[in-house]
């Protein structure tokens, strides 16, 4: 979640009026904004967490470690709330020292950056002033301007070098009947043909495919995804991909890997043809850079996800990941290796129950760098490159984005209480150490609560785990409410973890305490355990959270349990719907996103494929199954006061989940809310709406269950300056 108070914000002067335990209070917007600047005038006073913090936060992306081991590359973005867009620039840390500087100044956008061969330069992606598309640029490590050095119709994305320096790979998207040879003419027809369908007046979007839209996109235009080689001296191109005439994906993403020798390709494909009558089949795929050979499909065997390729130094092998449904149901992806010289498959991590999140090759080949969710956290494992057990080096908070080079381990970590920042393990010794602060001074003004990880008996008396969060200076004695926060997936974990979104140390500043459960279904708990509920998606949870709640209230007594507020997004959207029909134990909830009804879902993008398989029934086939999943099934037992919050180019959830049941509420006479934002997605990503969004949510919950919100309505009618 994002939001909070912010110079060229105006705000309602009758302030909020709010219920705190029975009492009625009006703060003034003037009165609230004087006193938070007087709390969090000087450091040695911590200030509890607003949502504006969320969107001061530098934010890091992926690390890219040089050849020699010896310094870092990344972007780090920034937010301006009153432009309501965000910057991002390359940073370079020293793994040595940790000194840094930043490599980029142009305002815009950099971002994936890549080292040469040698070292001595990096080349990025970028969308500057004045781009439609982002470009590829390089520019010297050691100092001088960026230089533009390819520029396609429809943008450029994952560069990635050739081992000789002689140029390198880019991804992009073309229109296939008009790419030929990727020859300027070519290249300018498309063009004029992308003019001509956007300046187009009919806006109509048709399709007999059963894939037609992705996340918050039409998929319906016919583009295709291609791999391009460009010379660094002559900037010559040449499609690697021509005879592809889909996107990669459906996602429109790229994922590939150059060989060692430069002579090869690993990419993931989907081998699903349109109209995708089938579920997605992702698999790995053998493409020759100098086209001599066409492409060839490594995974056959499995009719499952097969992705995220890479070659083994010595180039004899691939390391990709697999998951043998065909469909989202809980199933860990493992890590396999295809012999290049033999064509066989075989699993690495059959026998570890962790789920793969990611993996890297240590530089002698030896060794596989791991990260994998793990009982609230996500630890960087290492194993023997031929398989066996996954060792953990580090288990605190979460570690993402792995860079491995020249005896240089690199990674992203955060907690709940730090957002990312870059760090650096020993090989040898597994020391971690942090080499980043871009947001010490921030954090340094923020008081958190404490923050700790309990487990209790849930469904079935399995052993659950959840993180409950205490609201800054919390004592004892007096009264508060409790906060249950309910994740999405369902297949996902809650981890000890900063989050721009929905943050947990946000909902505990307003005075409450907050708990984030790990209910069945969740993932790092065992496959098992994560495909708990399929056939069944409402029970078990709803029986874990109960279980919490009821921990809490014993734990601590001061919780009152008539202040308590249900929130959940997307599946915890699910279980917010599913909640209102099964117990009125809440005083409210809050629903965003949610899978509220499953024939509605139906209108969803990729995630329909396999809901004949996890929700118990289809419309034609066991609809009693399905219904009895459905939490609209329960309308007649609705009662419980309900805020209810969308995207209108949610293609994930559809956005008339949210509005039927609003729908249903208001025509049983019952108290609910509608928030809709007609340009943001599943997830609410822009500044302003974002800082709405946090108003909304921390409004209702005060109205109910009382607390203070730590932000007042926002307006934006000023121009930004």
């Amino acid at each position: 979640m994002r939001g909070g108070l912010q110079a060229g914000c105006r705000f309602d002067s009758a302030g909020f009026r709010g219920c705190d335990a029975g009492v009625t209070r009006t703060w003034h917007p003037r009165i609230l904004l004087l006193a938070l600047a007087a709390v969090s005038a000087t450091a040695a006073d911590p200030r509890p967490i607003t949502p504006a913090d969320l969107w001061k936060v530098k934010r890091l992306a992926a690390p890219a470690v040089s050849p020699d081991g010896k310094s870092v590359a990344y972007a780090v973005q920034e937010w301006s709330v009153e432009k309501n867009q965000s910057t991002s620039s390359l940073w370079l840390t020293d793994v040595a020292d940790g000194t840094t500087r930043r490599l980029t100044q142009a305002k815009g956008s950099d971002g994936s950056p890549a080292w040469s061969p040698d070292g001595a330069r990096i080349a990025f992606v970028s969308k500057r002033d004045g781009d439609e598309v982002p470009s590829l640029h390089v520019i010297p490590v050691a100092g001088g301007e960026a230089e533009k050095l390819l520029e396609l119709p429809m943008g450029v994305s994952s560069p990635q070098w050739l081992p000789d320096g002689s140029g390198l790979v880019v991804a992009t998207t073309v229109v296939p009947g008009l790419a030929g040879t990727l020859s300027k003419p070519d290249l300018d027809a498309m063009r004029k043909e992308l003019k001509r369908r956007k300046e187009s007046k009919i806006s109509a979007k048709s399709t007999e495919s059963r894939a037609y839209r992705y996340w918050d996109h039409w998929i319906t235009d016919g583009l295709a995804g291609r791999l391009v080689r460009v010379g660094l001296q002559d900037r010559s191109v040449r499609d690697l991909t021509p005879g592809w005439t889909n996107q990669f994906q459906l996602s429109g993403e790229a994922h590939y890997r150059v060989s060692p020798d430069g002579k090869w390709l690993a990419v993931t494909l989907d081998s699903t043809p349109p109209p995708y009558r089938e579920y997605p089949n992702h698999d790995v795929y053998l493409v020759a850079v100098d086209g001599s050979a066409p492409p060839r499909n490594l995974t056959p065997d499995n009719t499952g996800d097969d992705g995220n390729p890479m070659f083994a130094p010595d180039g004899r092998s691939v390391v990709f990941t697999r998951t043998q449904s065909n469909y989202y149901n809980g199933e860990f992806a493992k890590l396999w290796r295809h012999d290049l010289e033999t064509g066989r498959n075989s699993s690495l991590t059959e026998d570890q129950d962790l789920g793969i999140a990611e993996a890297v090759f240590a530089p002698d080949g030896r060794e596989l760098w791991v990260v994998g969710e793990d009982r609230g956290v996500v630890p960087v494992f290492r194993m023997d490159a031929a398989g066996g057990p996954l060792k953990a080096v580090t288990r605190d908070g979460t570690s993402t984005a792995l860079s491995v080079r020249g005896g240089t381990v690199a990674y992203l970590n955060s907690t709940s209480t730090r957002p990312d920042e870059l760090f650096v393990l020993d090989p040898a010794t597994g020391a971690s150490r942090r080499l980043t602060r871009f947001n010490d001074e921030l954090m340094a003004g923020i008081g958190f609560g404490r923050q700790e990880s309990y487990e209790f008996a849930g469904a079935g008396g399995d052993t659950v785990q959840g993180w409950v969060f205490l609201p800054p200076g919390f004592d004892p004695a007096k009264p508060c409410g409790l906060v249950q926060l309910m994740h999405g997936g369902p297949h996902t974990m809650c981890r000890d973890a900063w989050s721009p979104r929905w943050n947990a140390q946000v909902f505990a500043a307003m005075g409450h305490v907050v708990t984030w459960v790990n209910r069945h279904g969740s993932t790092g708990f065992g496959e098992k355990y994560s495909q708990s509920i399929l056939g069944e998606w409402g029970a078990k949870p709803l029986a874990d959270i109960l279980a919490s709640t009821d921990v809490l209230l014993k734990r601590f007594p001061n919780i009152d349990p008539k202040r308590m507020a249900a929130a959940g997004a997307s599946y915890g959207g699910y279980m917010a719907a599913w909640v209102a029909g099964h117990t009125d134990r809440f005083a409210c909830i809050v629903d965003h996103a949610g899978v509220n009804d499953f024939v509605t879902q139906y209108g969803a993008d990729v995630t329909a494929f396999g809901f004949s398989k996890v929700l118990g029934g289809t419309p034609w086939e066991n609809p009693e199954g399905m219904q009895r999943n459905n939490p609209m099934a329960y309308a007649r037992n609705f009662r419980t006061p309900m805020l209810i919050l969308h995207g209108e180019k949610d293609y994930r959830v559809p956005y008339v989940n949210g509005t039927a049941l609003y729908g249903v509420y208001q025509a049983m006479g019952l108290p609910a809310r509608l928030v809709v934002y007609p340009d943001e997605n599943h997830w609410i990503l822009s500044p302003q709406n974002s800082l709405h969004w946090n108003w909304e949510v921390q409004a209702w919950i005060a109205r109910w269950i009382g607390g203070t919100p730590t932000l007042t309505e926002p307006r934006f009618d000023e121009p930004a300056k």
